[in-house]
C-alpha cells in the first residue's frame, strides 16, 4: 500500500508538472515572457504549486484507487450482516467524485470567492490559470473531506449496531494491517497537504483588496485539519468498541456456562486479545499527552524556522489584541 500511495504521488507530480509547462508556454504566446515568468514566479516560488497540487490529486487518486479496497479489508474482518454491508456500501460510495458533489460544490464556490477577494498578483491569463488552480485546490480538499466524513460515518453506523457486529472466527490478519496502514497514510498524506496548502497561500503574494480577508487564509486548517484527525482516530476507537463488548457479552455467558462448555468462550476471548493487540488507537488517554508535546514541538519548530508562518501567526495574534483593548 506505500508503494501504491507513492506511485500515486508520482503520476501525479508528472501530470502537474505537465501542466504547469503548458501554462506557462499558453501565457508566453499570449501575454509574453515577463508575464509567463510572473506565472512562474506566483504559482511555483510563491504558492508551492508543485508540492500543493501533488499531494493533494495525488491523495485523492490513492484514496480513489485503494479507498474501494476497503470493503473487501472489512469483509475478510467482520462477519457479514445487514450493518457490515451497509458500512462498506457507505466507504465505497466515498471514493467516488459523483457523491462528494455536495461537498465539492460550496466548498469549491467558497474557494473562488476567497480567491477573488485575496488578490491574485497577476494579470490576464496568467490571473485566470492562477485562478482555476487555486479552485481546483479546494475542490480536491473538498473530495478528501468528504471521503473522511463517510469513511467515519460508516464505522459509526457499525458502533450504533454494535449488537450485530461480529469478527469471524478465522481471519487474515493482514486484512487488519491494511486498514490500519491506509488509515495512518491517507491522514499523513492529508495532514502534508492541508500543510501545503495553508503554506502555499501566505507566500503567494496575495494583494489583499482589504486587510480584513488575510485572516481568512487559516480557512484549510479550519475546514479540513480537525476532520482529517478524527477520521484517523475513529475507525479504530469503533473496532476497539465492538470487540470489548464481545469480551464482555463471552464474559456474561461464561458466567452462567457449565464448565463443559466453557472452551469455545475462552477461545472467543483468546482471539479478541490478539485482535485487541492490533487495533491500535490513533489517540488515548495514555498517548495523549506524548501526542500533545510532539504537536507543540513541531508548531514551536515551524514558527521559529518559517518567516512566513511567524509572520501570519503574528498578524494574528495582533488582531486579536486589537479586538480586545479597550
Amino acid at each position: 500500500m506505500l508503494i501504491a500511495a507513492f506511485k500515486s504521488l508520482y503520476r501525479q507530480l508528472i501530470v502537474v508538472s505537465a501542466l504547469l509547462a503548458g501554462c506557462y508556454l499558453l501565457v508566453l504566446v499570449i501575454q509574453g515572457e515577463k508575464a509567463a515568468a510572473a506565472l512562474v514566479g506566483t504559482a511555483v516560488l510563491g504558492m508551492k504549486g508543485p508540492w500543493v497540487w501533488t499531494f493533494g490529486f495525488g491523495l485523492a487518486s490513492f484514496v480513489a484507487d485503494r479507498g474501494r479496497l476497503l470493503p473487501t479489508v472489512l469483509d475478510g474482518v467482520l462477519a457479514p450482516n445487514q450493518a457490515t454491508l451497509l458500512a462498506m456500501a457507505r466507504i465505497d460510495g466515498a471514493t467516488r467524485h459523483r457523491n462528494a458533489l455536495k461537498y465539492t460544490i460550496p466548498v469549491t464556490v467558497l474557494g473562488a470567492f476567497l480567491t477573488a477577494e485575496y488578490g491574485i498578483p497577476n494579470e490576464g491569463m496568467s490571473w485566470l490559470l492562477i485562478f482555476l488552480g487555486v479552485c481546483s485546490i479546494y475542490y480536491v480538499a473538498a473530495f478528501l473531506l468528504f471521503h473522511f466524513v463517510e469513511v467515519t460515518l460508516a464505522f459509526n453506523q457499525l458502533f450504533e449496531s454494535m449488537d450485530e457486529v461480529e469478527f469471524k472466527r478465522i481471519y487474515n490478519p493482514m486484512h487488519l494491517e491494511n486498514l490500519t496502514t491506509y488509515l495512518a497514510l491517507t491522514t499523513g498524506l492529508g495532514l502534508v497537504a492541508i500543510y501545503a496548502g495553508f503554506r502555499g497561500t501566505l507566500t503567494a503574494g496575495f494583494q489583499f483588496h482589504q486587510q480584513v480577508w488575510r485572516m481568512f487564509l487559516s480557512t484549510p486548517l479550519i475546514l479540513f485539519l480537525p476532520g482529517t484527525l478524527f477520521y484517523n482516530y475513529y475507525p479504530r476507537y469503533v473496532l476497539r468498541k465492538v470487540l470489548q463488548h464481545k469480551v464482555m457479552r463471552t464474559m456474561e455467558r461464561l458466567g452462567v456456562l457449565e464448565d463443559t462448555d466453557t472452551k469455545s468462550l475462552l477461545l472467543d476471548l483468546k482471539e479478541a486479545a490478539v485482535l485487541n493487540s492490533q487495533i491500535l488507537p490513533f489517540l488515548d488517554y495514555k498517548s495523549l499527552p506524548s501526542y500533545l508535546i510532539a504537536i507543540m514541538f513541531a508548531l514551536s519548530i515551524a514558527y521559529s524556522n518559517d518567516p512566513a508562518l511567524k509572520a501570519f501567526l503574528n498578524y494574528l495574534l495582533n488582531l486579536g489584541s486589537k479586538s480586545t483593548a479597550p
